[in-house]
């Protein structure tokens, strides 16, 4: 593969579109500094894809777009095209020759093109990927990349090794095999957890269910007498009902009576307190008014004595007044006549500060150091002026030797050129033929590949679909499993808590554990009641430590559970024996108080929801309870039940009956038991969800890989079918390209044939012209040459003079500033003093001006003043005698109305208790009435939740045995279930469920586990193969590194050594060198040329083990010395019969054995432009002559 051409538009300095075409052999590129020589270099590796800013030297892309000059304008577009002769498919690609396009426009839009097809920029890396070219490759070498060389860490140098050891794609595969390992590894621990889970459950769930058979089968028959327990007990509460109602309408009458008196009672007792609290409220602004009026009596006494002391003395201060006043001004009239005299120096002062200014300024305007420096860059001027010309002279020179030899070479091309073209139209003939041909073969392919084409793309969108979907989808199962994991760990613990009784007093937990050693425990009141969320608080408040009693069946079961904890020593329960146990309500008169009042709940009793069985219980602990809000309800509530009946807030807050407040907050409070309880329940019901969405989540993935796997089989199919087409699609359009080639490749020819023959022709007839004007030229820069050096000297003797003048001037500035300096001084103080006088006149006349207010102060008329005092007091005196009467009247009544009061309060509290028994008689019957019916409506809800029946039903298959007898069998089949303990009705299926998942999951781990193991032993085989890749590569370089590097330098010896040999994927590389005559030591120790000539005899190694068709040079060989050069110079000789070099350069040795030089010159300043000369013709004209 060689480089061709590069074309470059409107990039940087290089606003006019230039062709630069490359010959084999090495081309040399030259010209003055700021010319532009580094802009064809960045060039190359901008169309290669550079994407650093900074890399181009600018602060932005668009900066290597042409910026414009004062002659042209900015262009809008920056645009390089490279040509590679591909023809031994060097680059990875079909065509024999590729053009890489970049454009650049200056809104920012951007374009690639390979063969004039747009493409990303990800395909022209993709192109060069291990080619050894690219845009930081080895095939393109600044003077900084050898700096690198030397100055790098040996850590940071194992990179040259391994970019030529093309080891990047095992890299980036190893980096892509490490992130697919980490997934499979988090996709494996989350399906182990899962097993682990699993695990536990399997054997527990077989064991579960063949227990679950044995319970159905006692439970049969317990539901069975169960149903003929309830028919008989309801129908003895159906006939007690009866006989409640009859007595109940009796008590409700005498309690209605009652509850007249009482309101009656209530009235006149209201009455008389807020007659009274307007009597207290008048007692109180009266006692106001008269504290007021005493105050006021006082303040007046006081001013009118003070007012008499006052007259006395206003004489002898007017005297005195009158003697200050005529000091301050004597002192002030001083002041003044001071104040002008020193504003007159100010003045004086300043008027010579001036005067110094102006000669200064006037002095600085005539300074003769600026016409020196206008004389200064005159001379720079003529300098550059003069440099220019002499440049000029040499080119028109050395253009008239050349136009010597060229006249002598046209007459023999001119013949060469006829025979040529007769020989170029037969090809062209034959090649059009061939290409015909060709590109039929290429249409009927290329059709066949299309459809092949579109299957496939369609195959491949449904498999990633499908693919992504099982991934979102196996995702989405895992999390629930996870979540699932997570709250059955949380449902367990919780369970086991509740199983240990962890949380309760010692002897309820020690009691617990051993219940089943007796007969009739129905268990903690915790576990008997449930409360919804918001009560919670406020219900545990409310019960307090009554949560941990202990219901039981009667106190015989007390007793014994009190002697079993006595004689163990196991701690002290509080029992409620269900035959004792009596409800508790408040007065309806009490809960419609409650009711009207704002915040009101509801009764404690009414917010728990238990078996009908313990109602008794909650409503004995809870039913003269009422829930409130928050205090700021509950205080006032309180008050309208007299401090009579106990509030809770649900914020747990505790109004007591009586009046007393309890209240606060623990750490741990909202973990109660109850709180506890509920979360037990909300938890099962979220494990059993979960448990579902799982099982569904499962499914579809399998549906999904199954899918996914039929997909792929037909995917890998059709691959196989587009590999077959585009095989023969490549074939034909390589024997079109062939054909093309060939003939773009003599028509070429015949272009460049017809074009060499009429310059050839032209160039003959104005050679002659081009001789004539080229003496003229000659002439002329030799005159103006002479001229520029004679004005240089004049320039030069003016420079001098002035320079003597700005001394003398630069003294005489120096002394009339240090004279200005002492003026200013002078002024300032003057000033400073000045300010202070008038100062001292502002403060003396403030002075002044507050004895001339006090004077008139004195002398105002004070009579009107006694007089308005003498009336204020008289006035007061009389109100303040009234209310101290008003005052007296007042306390006797409010001691009369405490005397009515405290009579009927006694009255109220007589009538209270009556009304108070006559409720409690109908509370009991209400009571009793209520637990009839809940004991009805729970047996008829029994019945028909339980068993499925009704009253009249289950009454028609009732047992004929006795209750008795059926309560004895009951407790029989109880123990038996008891003895079978919890079970897990759903089992069997449960178990199927679980096993089946299971053994889907223990699959799932095996396959991944699988995948580790193939994922590390694909990784461990890139590890060997960058190994031996890099170790064979960096033996090779070390080689070639070490004869070289003798070639280079005339002798001596160096070598290459790893720093860490046993470790081949991290080692540095470290370079040790003996320049002839030197020991043997570090590349660091050696001089600045003897490092660089050690890095290019590296970088020549490298290119010996991994040659490149081109190299670019960019003045590699600046720090080396002219011997040191030519060995450069003849080494690139040496091997640019496999690799072609372009090389910019300012060193002589180099020039003279480049094969092709190109100069880069700006005849229009800011412009770069291009001139050639193939050295080599020269060479063998001048040889031939």
């Amino acid at each position: 593969m060689k480089l061709k051409t590069l074309e470059i538009g409107g990039f940087k300095s290089f606003a006019d579109r230039t062709k630069i075409e490359f010959m084999p052999g090495i081309t040399g590129v030259v010209g003055p500094n700021g010319s532009g020589k580094s802009n064809i270099i960045e060039s190359i590796r901008w169309v290669m894809g550079e994407q650093s800013a900074k890399g181009l030297r600018g602060d932005k892309m668009s900066d290597v777009i042409f910026g414009g000059t004062a002659q042209r304008a900015p262009l809008n577009r920056a645009e390089v095209s490279i040509t590679f002769d591909n023809t031994d498919h060097y680059l990875n690609s079909e065509y024999s020759e590729i053009r890489i396009t970049r454009t650049l426009y200056r809104n920012g839009d951007s374009r690639y093109q390979i063969n004039g097809t747009t493409v990303r920029l990800k395909d022209i890396h993709e192109l060069f990927m291990d080619s050894g070219l690219g845009r930081e490759s080895f095939s393109i070498i600044s003077q900084g990349r050898v700096e690198s060389i030397f100055s790098a860490k040996p850590e940071d140098r194992r990179t040259i090794i391994e970019d030529v050891a093309g080891v990047y794609k095992y890299k980036q595969n190893k980096d892509k095999a490490e992130k697919e390992l980490t997934g499979v590894q988090e996709n494996l621990n989350r399906v182990q957890d899962i097993l682990y889970e699993l695990e536990g459950r399997v054997e527990p769930l077989a064991e579960q269910s063949a227990k679950a058979q044995d319970y159905l089968e006692t439970k049969k028959q317990f539901d069975k007498l169960d149903q003929s327990r309830l028919v008989l007990e309801l129908t003895d509460w159906y006939n007690e009902q009866t006989e409640i109602a009859r007595e109940l309408a009796g008590a409700e009458q005498a309690s209605d009576e009652q509850a007249k008196v009482v309101k009656q009672q209530t009235d006149s007792l209201t009455a008389m307190k807020d007659e009274r609290t307007q009597a207290e409220t008048a007692r109180q602004e009266a006692q106001d008014k008269l504290l007021a009026l005493t105050t006021a009596v006082e303040q007046l006494s006081g001013e009118q004595k003070l007012q008499a002391e006052r007259s006395a003395n206003r004489s002898n201060a007017t005297r005195e007044l009158k003697a200050q006043i005529a000091q301050v001004e004597s002192r002030l009239a001083d002041l003044k006549v001071t104040e002008a005299t020193r504003q007159k120096k100010v003045a004086s002062q300043k008027e010579s500060a001036d005067e110094l200014r102006l000669q200064i300024t006037e002095l600085t305007a005539s300074h003769p150091r600026q016409q020196e420096a206008a004389v200064s860059e005159e001379i720079e001027q003529v300098r550059a002026n003069l440099v220019d010309a002499m440049q000029a002279l040499t080119t028109a020179k050395n253009q008239q030797s050349y136009l010597a030899q060229e006249h002598e070479r046209n007459d023999a091309e001119s013949a060469r050129l006829q025979q040529r073209s007769t020989l170029l139209d037969e090809q062209i003939a034959t090649a059009t033929a061939n290409v015909k041909t060709a590109q039929a073969e290429v249409d009927e392919a290329t059709t066949v590949l299309a459809d092949a084409q579109a299957e496939f793309v369609r195959l491949q969108t449904a498999g990633k679909e499908l693919e992504a979907k099982s991934q979102a989808q196996r995702q989405e199962w895992f999390s629930k499993m996870e979540e699932d994991q997570r709250l059955s760990t949380r449902l367990q613990s919780l369970s086991r808590l509740s199983e240990n009784y962890d949380g309760y007093f010692q002897g309820v937990r020690n009691l617990m554990k051993a219940k089943d050693n007796f007969q009739g425990i129905h268990g903690v009141l915790a576990e008997l009641i449930s409360v919804e969320a918001p009560h919670q608080t406020a219900i545990e408040a409310a019960l307090g430590g009554a949560l941990q009693n202990v219901v039981v069946t009667d106190e015989q079961v007390g007793k014994q559970a009190i002697r079993y904890l006595t004689e163990h020593r196991l701690g002290r329960v509080t029992f409620l024996p269900l035959s004792t146990i009596r409800s508790r309500e408040l007065q309806q008169g009490q809960i419609e108080t409650a009711q009207n009042q704002p915040g009101f709940i509801g009764i404690a009793a009414d917010l728990v929801k238990t078996d009908v069985t313990y109602n008794t219980v909650v409503k004995n602990l809870l039913g003269t309870t009422v829930i409130a809000k928050s205090m700021d309800e509950a205080v006032p509530m309180a008050r309208a039940l007299q401090q009579r009946v106990r509030i809770v807030t649900l914020d747990g807050q505790v109004m007591n009956a009586g009046g007393s407040m309890t209240g606060g907050a623990n750490r741990n409070q909202g973990n109660g038991l109850l709180s506890q309880q509920n979360e037990v329940e909300t938890l099962t019901a979220q494990v059993a969800t979960l448990h579902d969405e799982t099982a569904v989540l499962e499914r579809q993935v399998r549906e999904i890989d199954a899918e996914l796997q039929n997909v792929t089989a037909s995917f890998n199919e059709q691959q196989a079918k587009v590999l077959a087409a585009n095989e023969r699609a490549q074939q034909a359009t390589a024997k079109l390209q062939v054909a093309e080639e060939r003939l773009a490749q003599v028509q070429k020819e015949k272009m460049a044939l017809s074009y060499e023959f009429n310059v050839s022709s032209s160039g003959t007839a104005d050679h002659e012209t081009m001789v004539a004007e080229n003496a003229s030229e000659v002439t002329n820069l030799t005159a103006k040459q002479a001229k520029l050096q004679a004005q240089l000297t004049e320039l030069t003797d003016e420079r001098t003079e002035l320079l003597a003048r700005i001394s003398d001037a630069d003294t005489e500035l120096t002394e009339l500033r240090a004279e200005l300096a002492t003026a200013q001084a002078n002024v300032q103080a003057a000033q400073v003093r000045h300010e202070d006088i008038v100062e001292q006149i502002e403060a003396e006349q403030a002075r002044l001006n507050n004895y001339q207010q006090q004077m008139t102060d004195l002398t105002s008329d004070q009579s009107d003043v006694q007089q308005r005092l003498s009336s204020e007091l008289a006035t007061a005196n009389a109100d303040k005698d009234a209310t101290t009467n008003l005052l007296a009247e007042l306390t006797e009544q409010l001691a009369d109305l405490n005397d009515r009061i405290n009579v009927a309060e006694g009255m109220l509290v007589q009538a209270q208790e009556a009304q108070t028994d006559a409720m409690s008689t109908l509370s009991k019957l209400s009571g009793r009435q209520g637990e009839l019916r809940a004991a009805v409506q729970n047996g008829e809800r029994t019945l028909e939740e339980t068993h499925d029946t009704s009253f009249e039903f289950a009454k028609a298959e009732m047992s004929d045995m006795p209750i008795d007898s059926i309560r004895t069998q009951l407790k029989l089949l109880k123990q038996g279930l008891a003895e079978i303990g919890n079970v897990n009705l759903n089992a069997i299926e449960e178990y199927a469920e679980v096993k089946e998942r299971y053994d889907f999951l223990t699959q799932q781990q095996t396959d991944l586990i699988d995948a580790q193991d193939n994922l590390r032993q694909t990784m461990s085989e890139m590890d060997e193969e960058v190994e031996t890749r890099f170790k064979d590569t960096f033996d090779a370089i070390a080689a070639h590194f070490s004869e070289i590097f003798v070639k280079m330098f005339g002798g001596g010896q160096a070598k290459l050594e790893l720093t860490d040999p046993e470790h081949l994927l991290t080692t540095g590389v470290d370079i040790k060198a003996q320049p002839p005559g030197k020991k043997f030591q570090q590349m660091s120790l050696l001089s600045g040329g003897e490092k660089a000539l050690t890095a290019l005899s590296l970088l020549f190694a490298i290119l010996e083990v991994r040659p490149v068709p081109f190299a670019v040079l960019d003045e590699t060989e600046a720090a080396l010395d002219e011997a040191n050069v030519d060995r450069f110079a003849r080494y690139l000789h040496e091997v640019n019969d496999r690799t072609q070099f372009i090389v910019i350069t300012h060193r002589k040795g180099t020039m003279t054995n480049a094969d092709v030089l190109y100069g880069v010159t700006m005849q229009e300043p800011g412009v770069s432009t291009m001139v050639s000369v193939n050295l080599q013709e020269l060479d063998n004209t001048l040889a031939e002559n």
